[in-house]
């Protein structure tokens, strides 16, 4: 029996070896209790009294029995260890495996991302950057590290850097974002924009993170966003233009959002004194416009765009013309005009030539008009612009069949010689005393005298040409009647009389 006892015991302590040192431990420390009590009952005197040997192998196989339940329960307490090491083991592959999935997934986002990662330490010092200093700023990470972070800062922004970093020393946790620039390895600078994360507290990490991005274009973008509100404050001052921008308001009524400097220059009023319903509907405007302005603007009914030319009165009570381009914003949900754009220009010295411009016009049109001479217009194209009444008396046709319409006075044959010859005049080739035939309505020929000069507007472009019409049938009949006086004196006269002239006569001084 106490060899089956000895055997267990052996491949006990064989099992026991397979495992972790603290179970492996315990069950070493029983067995050995075991064996020596089993050596005590070997050597014990019990074994040597042959009276009681059959009472110590009846306690004996009791305790063999008692000893194969212990070495049972010891075999399943060993067996179970087994399979919850193994389950510890199985979990701690897979975290291993996650952890290292990860860190991979960590290192290809520091990799790949656009913004630059580092780590400081409390003296400044760069611990770590990410692959974006790279393609940044053009240097090898790992050549900075252990380089302070300033060296590379614009002299003019270190002082703001190293306040920053003070305050993230002093204070743990994120800090508002900085802007500064930092030398490129090629020697240029580079505007970056940095977020500052102090966990100098933090075991894991003990320094303070930085997370910069380049702001290259952004900068440039504010650059020129600061020029182009710079060269509006100045335009704004020297224009007399304003423009302006009213919020439509449900009751129909606008309120002025904003209006440029330029308008209480050119009207005397600030923007404050504006009416609710804008200046249209207020004294600035002249009171034979305020109608129809308030009526297109009612009429909007969609997003659109227009222009007005209209006066205002300032608060001098001068008379200024200004032209409005605006475009209201129809909103389709509320059914209403809400926003309304605009910009004013003033154009009263361009009115006031207009106007002078307008009564010469009506002047020439009159003096045309009552010339006793034929006077027709024509543009480029050949159509005609003017055709005043003598040219009517003298052609035949009035100008209602005319006007717009190519001149119907032209012979068939003659018309594309004639148009070449009021082109040449629109050109500079102005002619004088032309002798040219031209139709009448009933169908006969008529003899004139044409003068034409071309007709420009005021930046000196062509525009067509300008054709007087002298009746020459009355000069001819006056020529032909001074021929048959001539002939009828030549008759009457001996022809030797051409050639004789009569003796001059000499008068005496002092009277004879």
């Amino acid at each position: 029996m106490l060899e089956t006892v000895y055997k267990h015991l052996e491949t006990l302590q064989k099992q026991a070896s397979e495992l972790p040192p603290p179970h492996q431990a315990i069950l070493t420390k029983t067995l050995e209790n075991l064996s020596v009590s089993l050596k005590e009952m070997a050597a014990s005197r019990m074994f040597e009294s042959a009276t009681n040997k059959a009472a110590k192998l009846v306690e004996l196989e009791k305790n063999n029995r008692l000893l194969e339940r212990t070495v049972a329960q010891q075999v399943g307490q060993i067996r179970q260890l087994r399979e919850q090491l193994e389950k510890q083991i199985s979990q701690h592959r897979r975290d291993n495996q996650a952890l290292t999935k990860s860190e991979a997934k960590v290192q290809a986002v520091l990799r790949n991302s656009p913004d630059l990662i580092s780590i400081l330490g409390s003296d400044g010092r760069v611990r770590y950057h990410s692959g974006a200093l790279q393609r940044v700023l053009g240097y090898n990470p790992e050549e900075r590290v252990g380089k302070f972070h300033g060296e590379l800062i614009h002299p003019d922004d270190l002082l703001a850097w190293q306040a920053y970093f003070g305050k993230l020393l002093e204070y743990p946790g994120v800090a508002r974002p900085i802007e500064y620039r930092k030398r490129h390895a090629d020697g240029s600078w580079i505007y970056v924009e940095s977020i500052g994360n102090s966990l100098v507290g933090d075991s894991s990490v003990q320094g303070i993170i930085i997370n910069s991005r380049e702001i290259g274009e952004r900068k440039q973008a504010e650059i020129a966003v600061r020029e182009s509100e710079l060269h509006y404050r100045v335009m704004s001052q020297i224009t007399s233009d304003f423009a302006y921008s009213f919020k439509g308001l449900p009751d129909g009524k606008f309120a002025c959002e904003w209006v440029t400097e330029a308008f209480e220059r050119s009207t005397g009023c600030v923007p404050e004194e504006l009416e609710s319903f804008g200046w249209w509907n207020s004294e600035l405007v002249h009171s034979d416009d305020k109608e129809m302005l308030i009526k297109q603007l009612e009429g909007c009914t969609f997003s659109r765009t227009g222009a007005n030319e209209y006066r205002i009165i300032n608060q001098k009570g001068e008379v200024r013309w200004v032209r409005d381009c605006w475009q209201a914003v129809w909103d389709k949900t509320a059914e209403r005009v809400v926003r309304l754009w605009g910009a004013c220009q003033e154009i009263t010295d361009r009115k006031q030539v207009e106007l002078k411009l307008q009564l010469v016009n009506e002047v020439m049109i009159a003096q045309m008009a009552s010339a006793p001479l034929a006077i027709n217009c024509t543009s480029n194209n050949g159509s005609t612009l003017v055709w005043n009444r003598a040219a009517e008396q003298l052609f035949g046709w009035t100008a209602a069949e005319v006007l717009g319409q190519p001149l119907p006075n032209i012979p068939e044959g003659q018309k594309q010689d004639f148009y070449v010859l009021l082109k040449s005049a629109g050109n500079g080739k102005w002619q004088n005393g032309l002798q040219v035939p031209l139709l009448k309505k009933d169908g006969s020929s008529i003899d004139v005298w044409l003068w034409a000069a071309p007709v420009r507007d005021a930046s000196g472009e062509t525009l067509g040409s300008i054709n007087i019409f002298s009746d020459l049938s009355e000069r001819k009949r006056i020529q032909e009647e001074r021929q048959k006086l001539a002939a009828m004196k030549d008759i009457e006269e001996p022809f030797w009389a051409r050639y004789v002239s009569p003796p001059k006569t000499q008068t005496k001084k002092g009277g004879g």
